[in-house]
């Protein structure tokens, strides 16, 4: 009778890191690995990670931001932006009918 026992990847991954962990406080106590290489890279990458994230962020905000515009955006114009339009069509007509009183004006 063969006992099988599984091993989930959770227990694996674990073991790796604690293993990795154990391995760099064993080279740090018998100085094989200088300390302040070490803070010194932990800081960079947590100050280069915090960035990346950061930008990550701001670049998900503005892409969200243009992807939800073009696609809530019919096309057309909106009712605000039409009676402007016709706003200008008015003030033209006015503008003409205004020239043609002062040529009448100045004959």
């Amino acid at each position: 009778m063969k006992l099988r026992v599984k091993i989930s990847k959770t227990f694996i991954v674990t073991t790796i890191i604690v293993a990795a962990i154990t391995g760099l406080i064993c080279a740090i106590l018998f100085d094989w690995m200088d300390v302040g290489n070490v803070f010194e890279w932990m800081k960079w990458f947590i100050f280069s990670a915090f960035f990346i994230i950061v930008l990550a962020l701001l670049g998900a905000i503005f892409l969200g931001l243009f992807l939800g515009h073009r696609t809530l955006s019919v096309g057309g114009f909106t009712p605000f932006e039409k009676s402007m339009l016709e706003m200008k069509e008015d003030i033209k007509k006015i503008g003409e009918r205004l020239e043609e009183i002062e040529r009448k004006l100045s004959k």
